[in-house]
């Protein structure tokens, strides 16, 4: 059976596998809007929230696995193609020194924020009632990224909204740091202008982190429901503008010698406070 549904694959310089490695570059990313995830559990995530395998790679050895079986047939349903390959094409599929088995290209997937709700109702994408957004600034790092998503996903937050000129939730690195929840959690992009009219129209909770003398503790503030909380770059925080036009803008203390936290150790504490106040 799997004959029928895979092609075997014994060189590295196959031009399938030089396309599928030339998606480790965001030019590529961007032109042919596929992107790749490695490891079965993080193929097998990807498909059953919907998203759509175009190419599957696996170790030969796998072949007769139930869930390759299964993912196979998903992605020549869907239009894609299969491939077995040994030891060398994965070793060249991949950076790390004990590379996964399997590999899944996936078609990109992100919405604007006309799909995305302003209130506490139910929101179609996730079939639950909205109680947090999060949105992040000029993100840079990808592994920041790939963090946040998996937070989001783990607190039972509901989005994330990417503001200008963020790292690509695509990359290898941030889909490798969400270790499976790029695909449990909707993403949109939006321009600073774009989100500020969103903002603007947000009933609920419109929270941001920053250093001013307009901060209150993060313990103090009140979290309306459902609560956009909007967090800055790593390096700058959000911008004068931004920061200008949120209504609560809050700190988190620091007790020790360090003057601030990584970006998603940030939000995951801002998160937990939002959720449970």
């Amino acid at each position: 059976m799997n004959s029928l549904l895979s092609r075997i694959i014994t060189s590295p310089a196959n031009e399938e596998i030089k396309a599928i490695r030339a998606l480790e570059r965001r030019k590529e990313r961007r032109e042919t809007g596929l992107f790749i995830a490695e490891g079965l559990r993080h193929v097998l995530e990807g498909i059953d929230c919907g998203w759509e395998l175009h190419r599957l790679v696996f170790h030969t050895k796998l072949a007769g696995k139930n869930e390759i079986q299964t993912a196979q047939r998903v992605c020549v349903a869907g239009g894609g193609q299969c491939f077995e390959v040994n030891d060398t094409v994965l070793e060249k599929l991949s950076h790390k020194d004990n590379p996964q088995q399997v590999i899944g290209v996936f078609k990109q997937k992100t919405l604007s924020l006309d799909f995305f709700p302003f209130s506490r109702h139910t929101n179609p994408e996730q079939k639950k009632i909205v109680s947090c957004i999060v949105a992040l600034e000029q993100v840079r790092d990808p592994g920041n990224l790939g963090t946040i998503l998996r937070t989001v996903d783990g607190v039972g937050a509901d989005a994330v909204i990417l503001i200008d000129q963020c790292c690509d939730p695509f990359s290898v690195e941030a889909v490798r740091a969400s270790m499976g929840s790029l695909f449990a959690v909707p993403i949109a992009v939006a321009t600073r202008d774009e989100f500020l009219v969103y903002a603007k129209a947000w009933q609920g909770a419109v929270v941001g982190t920053h250093l001013s003398d307009r901060t209150v503790d993060y313990r103090e503030a009140v979290y309306t429901k459902p609560v956009l909380l909007v967090m800055g770059n790593e390096q700058a925080g959000l911008s004068p503008e931004l920061s200008a036009a949120l209504p609560i803008l809050v700190k988190l203390p620091m007790k020790g010698r360090a003057d601030s936290l990584n970006l998603a150790i940030a939000t995951g504490v801002m998160l937990y406070r939002i959720l449970e106040a």
